[in-house]
């Protein structure tokens, strides 16, 4: 297997991996090798490797300590390579079509409703579980009544899903049978009568931190390091301009134009493209990241990863910046991603007296109404409610 071992290495070569990565991916190659005794390629599902893994990890004498750790970067190794030559069998993901009616529909969520591509992937992955249960439950969609959804509700509630996600999962159910309908995948009009639990509403506490703060993370947020540097970016465009994860990651290097100092954002979940000035604090701050600390490399992304391959900040990524900045400074928040920074910004704002429109515009929202998921009022916001005397009204 001496050929197909040297190109996976030529592979990791190319896409930059460090000489230490090539020679640990060269000694475990060798030993999956051996241990499956393999003479030529064949095909591996991952149970099957799961299972040379675990040999791997309680090899030799019992004596000597392994941790899981040995186990997980063989397994890895071993992915990597098959996954490369072709030969690795994957489940399909939860968020991929398992059949054309779920493809159909996550089209016409996409083309005729305008949904995002991660709302659209939340859709797929509800619905392929649903469909999932009916067919290990031995239903045909077009049998599917209420009752039956209403059973699927219940294995929801017994498996540990909390009456909000059931709510929500209720409401794409009822998107989906109201466009199953329109195709005549279903005999009765069960979207009309399907409703998920109540949910009573609660005093609501704001998701994000206080504006204090929010600046103090970002004074803390300084260093010569490529990574604070990095990472002070992230914050002051999530406090400042309230971009949405998605909008961070997809954001490019030739959206800061310092001739004209503007900044273009294009929304995730509206397609629409804004421009806004940059603030000096802005602009030295991208100033010193993209000319003295961002790598030099083809990627045309704005926010790359820490190691090579340099490539394009993944959304989970984005989430550890926030939270880890957070917790160091014991930073108390419902939420602790970018979601976050973007409720604290617009709860600022109206605390500021800005107007609604102006909020909704800078959110990226195409309808004030939108504006009022970011009111959440505190116990110290209302106080002077309370102590308002009524009866001053009538003197």
């Amino acid at each position: 297997m001496l050929r197909e071992r040297e190109s996976y290495l030529q592979h990791l070569a190319h896409e930059g991996k460090s000489r230490t990565k090539q020679r640990n991916a060269a000694g475990y190659l060798v030993q999956f090798v051996r241990r499956l005794r393999l003479q030529r390629l064949r095909k591996f599902h991952l149970d099957d490797l799961r299972r040379a893994a675990r040999q791997w990890e309680t090899r030799g004498r019992p004596a000597i300590p392994r941790g899981p750790q040995s186990r997980k970067a063989f397994l890895r190794y071993a992915k990597g390579w098959l996954r490369f030559h072709g030969k690795l069998i994957e489940p399909p993901k939860w968020n991929t079509p398992r059949d054309h009616r779920v493809h159909t529909f996550a089209e016409h969520l996409k083309i005729q409703l305008g949904f995002s591509p991660r709302t659209v992937d939340n859709r797929i992955w509800s619905i392929n579980r649903f469909l999932t249960w009916i067919a290990e439950n031995e239903i045909e969609l077009s049998d599917v009544s209420l009752s039956h959804v209403e059973r699927y509700l219940d294995y929801l509630s017994a498996t540990g899903s909390k009456p909000r996600t059931i709510a929500t999962r209720a409401q794409e159910l009822q998107v989906f049978f109201r466009f199953a309908d329109t195709r005549g995948w279903t005999t009765g009009k069960i979207s009309g009568g399907l409703f998920g639990p109540r949910i009573y509403v609660e005093a609501r506490r704001a998701k994000g931190p206080n504006w204090k703060d929010v600046r103090k993370m970002l004074e803390q947020a300084k260093d010569d390091t490529y990574k604070q540097s990095r990472a002070r970016c992230i914050l002051l465009l999530a406090s400042i301009y309230a971009l949405r994860t998605s909008e961070l990651v997809n954001l490019r290097v030739s959206d800061l134009d310092f001739r004209e100092n503007t900044l273009t954002v294009r929304r995730g979940k509206t397609s629409i493209v804004q421009r806004f000035p940059v603030s000096p604090e802005i602009r030295e701050a991208f100033t010193k990241y993209i000319h003295e600390r961002r790598p030099v490399c083809n990627c045309p992304e704005m926010f790359l990863t820490v190691r090579k391959p340099f490539r394009r900040i993944q959304q989970a990524s984005i989430y550890n910046v926030t939270r880890s900045h957070m917790n160091r400074l014991g930073i108390a928040s419902v939420n602790r991603g970018a979601h976050a920074l973007r409720h604290a910004c617009a709860r600022h704002l109206l605390q500021e007296g800005t107007p609604i429109a102006r909020v909704a515009s800078l959110l990226g929202h195409s309808s004030t109404k939108y504006v009022a998921h970011y009111v959440q009022h505190s116990v110290e916001d209302l106080r002077p409610v309370a102590e308002w005397n009524v009866g001053s009204l009538w003197n």
